[in-house]
């Protein structure tokens, strides 16, 4: 029987290993070879990752640049173009080979494999996805790309559910991986082309075996820019050619306000590597004067993990450009604001700007080096997600209200949960709970709200970072994303009061926007201590306004914890190393001095103190009532109501 030849769209251009397709309405250029020197095509097969800038190879190409007889049987030239799309889409985005399979199985019942412009009501393309149903424009779901990458869940254009936003999809059968992402009316209508997807697969690509392509394929963490699954860290400079100056949160004339980087010296010219994968962005002139010619930032996609690069005296990027994790992006330099040769490297987990969402660098690379980091994915149905370069859209209009106790951490289980009692029947949309370290998951466990806190299997189940939670209504909100920051370290000589703050982003169920809560619980009142650790307690505050007013990019920000910090009743500042001035320069307003007192009074502490504060954005969350309430702790519990206005 004669097969007929399915002609590609792969060209070979100037003998060099540049491979362009073009697709209905888009061309990408997708470069074999890695952008930088530095790099081989060796270490890309290797890492089984992409590199470059979206590197993808053919696979099985006749000397001819087609798909040999045999191959493939039943596909017309259409439906090959498509296959490749798809089956390039989840190689780059590090999607493993089985999900190449769920996809392609997918558009061939969806719609054979061809990019329509109709469909059921507004359904279209190949995998007949619906704009009313937020995944994408109608120019977005008729580009085979886009659309790819929208099944996958890496597209920057939804937030929609994903395949690899599935928990455990790589052990689910095809057609119920298909069913967990469509949502069809038949949802057993896959299965019949999981055969013809592994062949057309195994046709396609390289490299692939039979094992590859069922569910019991082994899951490929690679490094990826702005589609973004997964990254790997490293450091940006290798170990031993630099020295760690571990001068995060430092203060002095060098700096404004407070150092946000850390600096590593090292003899200009050491190369500088990307700490994780993700695409380069140039800053340069004005502001940026402080960092030399250029502040160079990999970003892992807009309002994701970004890191920062400092004073160096050469690039080997170009903005625009992707890298893998530890390709050398430059060399150290002494430019700009400089005493010496050294790298001045930045983590900013949520993208934000200077005195925004930075981390101590150092802590964040002692966690993270040789993890796998995922990626922060924005949540369909919100007002601005998936938008390039747009905020997601904050919650407008309601009112909602947040409690704070600190509840004694030596109080017996029992005590304890009496005291979580008279926190909930105030029935607040969020709570802030202090000293929680040692508390089991039941002991938080309160129907019909979510609970976030550290996690004991990095801190260990009586450390620091576990005291602070964030509880939430379910009805009303879902976490998108969290985290937990240190804000102080441990001062030699004195009391280990390492302190964290801990973090959660919210979406209203109604897709109205969203809102930012942090719990912290800081450490106790050096006023009386000696002068290094009132300066650890000042840039730890001033960590804290850095968290606060980078969530600010979100929506409206509350913030709630024990502050060990009296609230300065008579006017002015307060402690000269406390929270008031920074919380206001990051433009955060205490209910306190919205109000006044509490019509309980002042205390918030059996021992009079004003030590337990909330929190709201000055321009988006204003308090219009508070009270305390008694708790058996030694702490009083602190609620408040706030009017939440839209950006």
């Amino acid at each position: 029987m004669l097969i007929a030849k399915a002609r590609l769209i792969w060209g070979i251009v100037a003998g060099a290993a540049t491979l362009v397709l073009v697709v209905t309405g888009a061309l990408v250029i997708l470069i074999g070879g890695l952008a930088s020197t530095e790099q081989s095509n060796q270490d890309q097969a290797e890492s089984g990752c992409v590199g470059g800038t979206n590197a993808i190879q053919a696979g099985n190409l006749g000397p001819d640049g087609e798909v040999p007889e045999g191959s493939i049987a039943g596909f017309n030239t259409e439906q090959i173009q498509n296959a490749r799309t798809i089956v390039a889409v989840g190689k780059q985005s590090g999607v493993p080979a089985y999900g190449w399979v769920i996809a392609l199985a997918t558009a061939m019942q969806e719609s054979t494999l061809r990019n329509l412009n109709y469909g059921d009501r507004d359904s279209q393309g190949l995998f007949q996805q619906r704009p009313v149903s937020g995944w994408g424009s109608v120019a977005d779901i008729t580009n085979p790309v886009k659309s790819a990458q929208a099944f996958y869940g890496v597209a920057s254009h939804t937030g929609n559910t994903g395949l690899l936003d599935i928990p455990g999809w790589r052990k689910m059968q095809v057609t119920a991986a298909a069913q967990a992402v469509q949502r069809s009316a038949f949802p057993l209508a896959y299965a019949q082309h999981e055969d013809e997807a592994r062949a057309l697969v195994a046709a396609l690509a390289d490299g692939v075996s039979a094992a590859d392509l069922t569910a019991t394929a082994t899951d490929v963490a690679c490094t990826i820019g702005m589609a973004g699954i997964s990254t790997s860290v490293v450091r940006p400079i290798q170990a031993g050619l630099a020295v760690d100056n571990d001068n995060y949160g430092n203060s002095g004339s060098n700096w404004a306000n407070m150092h946000t980087g850390n600096d590593y010296s090292s003899p200009c010219g050491t190369p500088v590597q990307a700490a994780h994968g993700g695409t380069i962005v140039l800053e340069s002139g004005g502001s940026w004067g402080w960092s030399g010619r250029w502040l160079v930032k990999v970003q892992t996609a807009p309002g994701n993990l970004t890191t920062w690069y400092g004073h160096m005296q050469s690039l080997s990027v170009a903005a625009g450009q992707t890298v893998k994790t530890g390709q050398v992006i430059g060399q150290v330099g002494s430019e700009g604001n400089s005493t010496g040769c050294h790298l001045h490297f930045e983590v900013h987990p949520h993208g934000g700007g200077y005195l925004q969402d930075q981390v101590d660098p150092a802590a964040w690379l002692d966690k993270n080096i040789g993890k796998t980091l995922e990626t922060t994915k924005q949540v369909g149905g919100l007002p601005g997600a998936g938008q390039v370069g747009a905020s997601p859209a904050a919650v407008s209009g309601p009112q909602v209200r947040l409690a704070q106790a600190n509840i004694k951490v030596s109080m017996s289980s029992s005590r304890y949960r009496s005291d979580l009692a008279k926190v909930m029947k105030h029935g607040p949309d969020f709570v802030s709970l202090n000293e929680a370290q040692s508390r089991s998951v039941s002991d938080l466990s309160v129907r019909g709200y979510g609970t976030y806190r550290a996690s004991s299997d990095d801190y260990g189940t009586r450390s620091q970072a576990l005291s602070p939670v964030v509880m939430w209504r379910t009805d009303r909100w879902v976490a998108v994303d969290k985290g937990t920051v240190q804000l102080t370290k441990p001062v030699t000589g004195v009391k280990n009061d390492n302190r964290y703050a801990t973090w959660v982003v919210l979406a209203s169920s109604d897709g109205s926007g969203r809102i930012s809560v942090i719990s912290t619980h800081t450490m106790t009142s050096p006023a009386k201590s000696a002068q290094a650790r009132k300066d650890e307690a000042q840039r730890g505050f001033a960590k804290l306004a850095g968290l606060a007013q980078g969530l600010q990019k979100y929506g409206p920000v509350l913030v709630a914890g024990d502050l060990n910090s009296p609230y300065p009743r008579n006017g002015g500042d307060g402690d000269p190393w406390g929270p008031k001035p920074l919380m206001t320069k990051a433009g955060m307003t205490s209910s306190f001095e919205t109000l006044g007192a509490p019509p309980q009074g002042w205390a918030t502490h059996d021992g009079g103190g004003t030590i337990d504060w909330l929190l709201g954005s000055s321009s988006t969350a204003t308090p219009t009532r508070h009270a305390t309430f008694k708790l058996d702790s030694d702490h009083h519990g602190l609620v408040g109501d706030f009017n939440i206005r839209g950006q």
